[in-house]
C-alpha cells in the first residue's frame, strides 16, 4: 500500500515539477517574442513613420521585467544560473566539496528567501500604492509581482538543489534524479 501512495505522490510530483517548467518555457517564448516585436515596431514607428512611440517602449519595459525574471526562475530550475565555482580546486576530497557545496546552497536559499521577502513587500506596496506608468498609465504593480513570483521560484529551485546537495553529501540519490531528471 505505501508502495503505491509513493508511486501516485512521485508521479503527480512529477507532473507539476515538468508543468512549472513548461510554463516558464512558453512564458519565455511569449515574452521574448513580445519584446521583439515591440523593438521592431518600436523602430519602424521611430525611422518609418517618425513617431516616438513611448507607449510601445514602455509595454516593452513591463513585458521585460516578467522576461528577466521568468530567466531567472528557468536558470534556477536548470542550475544554470551564473556561479563561480572554483571549490572543485580547492576540495579534492568528494565529501569536504560535497559539505561545502551544501553550504554553498545554503546561502543562495537563505539569499533568495530574503529577495522573496522584499519582493513581496514591494508587490504588496505597489498594490497599496496604485503606481501607473508615466504613457499609458498602466498598473506598475504588474512589472512589481514578477519581481515577488521570480524570488518566490527561484526560492523553491534553491530549497531543491539544497535538498539534492544534502542528499549527496549523505550518499543518497538527489531528489532531482530520483524523479527522473538527469
Amino acid at each position: 500500500m505505501s508502495h503505491l501512495v509513493f508511486y501516485w505522490v512521485r508521479t503527480i510530483g512529477l507532473v507539476i515539477w515538468n508543468s512549472l517548467a513548461n510554463i516558464q518555457r512558453a512564458i519565455l517564448i511569449a515574452t521574448s517574442s513580445v519584446i521583439v516585436l515591440l523593438v521592431f515596431g518600436s523602430v519602424l514607428m521611430r525611422y518609418v513613420i517618425h513617431y516616438p512611440g513611448m507607449e510601445v517602449e514602455e509595454i516593452a519595459t513591463l513585458v521585460a521585467f516578467w522576461l528577466y525574471f521568468t530567466g531567472a526562475i528557468y536558470g534556477s530550475y536548470e542550475r544554470s544560473h551564473i556561479k563561480a565555482e572554483l571549490l572543485h580546486l580547492v576540495f579534492k576530497k568528494p565529501r569536504q566539496y560535497a559539505l561545502v557545496k551544501v553550504t554553498a546552497s545554503l546561502i543562495v536559499f537563505a539569499l533568495a528567501v530574503i529577495m522573496t521577502y522584499w519582493g513581496y513587500h514591494f508587490f504588496i506596496w505597489g498594490i497599496e500604492m496604485r503606481g501607473r506608468s508615466p504613457v499609458l498609465l498602466l498598473p506598475m504593480v504588474y512589472a512589481q509581482s514578477s519581481i515577488f513570483v521570480g524570488a518566490f521560484f527561484m526560492s523553491f529551485y534553491f530549497l531543491v538543489e539544497l535538498v539534492d546537495n544534502i542528499r549527496q553529501a549523505l550518499g543518497v540519490t538527489p531528489v532531482s534524479r530520483a524523479v527522473g531528471e538527469e
